[in-house]
């Protein structure tokens, strides 16, 4: 039997495991086949049932094997991959959680270039939201 056509793409999706009561993870799909996955996420172990979901697309699934930090998963049915990769990601990807932005952002406390070069010392009032003092 010939092995399905693989895709190499690089595609958030959310995964959950059908036994799990914890939030949704955020995975890459990192090649994609009608028949299974190359995913990098969480490490799992083989035989997890899981559910993939991009977009409207809800795609049950089996680990079948895990490497270093990416593991395959076996789809329950075969999947049109074209629809799948034509859909929306969740909004934020794995690679940058929600706080990164506070992080790099310009808040208060951070350091600050003046427009001749020189960089001016951190604003020491406020740091998100706290009083600074010192």
């Amino acid at each position: 039997m010939d092995r399905p056509k693989r895709s190499n793409v690089f595609m958030a999706a959310s995964l959950k495991t059908e036994n799990d009561t914890s939030d949704v993870q955020l995975v890459r799909i990192r090649d994609i086949s009608a028949g299974g996955a190359k995913v990098q996420g969480p490490m799992l172990d083989v035989g997890t049932q899981i559910i993939l979901t991009r977009g409207r697309f809800t795609i049950p699934a089996r680990v079948v094997w895990c490497g270093d930090a990416q593991f395959g998963v076996a789809f329950d049915k075969p999947i049109n991959v074209d629809e799948v990769m034509k859909a929306t990601g969740p909004e934020k990807a794995p690679d940058k959680p929600v706080y990164a932005s506070a992080l790099t952002s310009d808040y208060p406390g951070q350091a600050k270039a003046s427009s001749h070069g020189t960089v001016r010392p951190p604003d020491r009032r406020a740091v998100f939201g706290l009083r600074v003092t010192g």
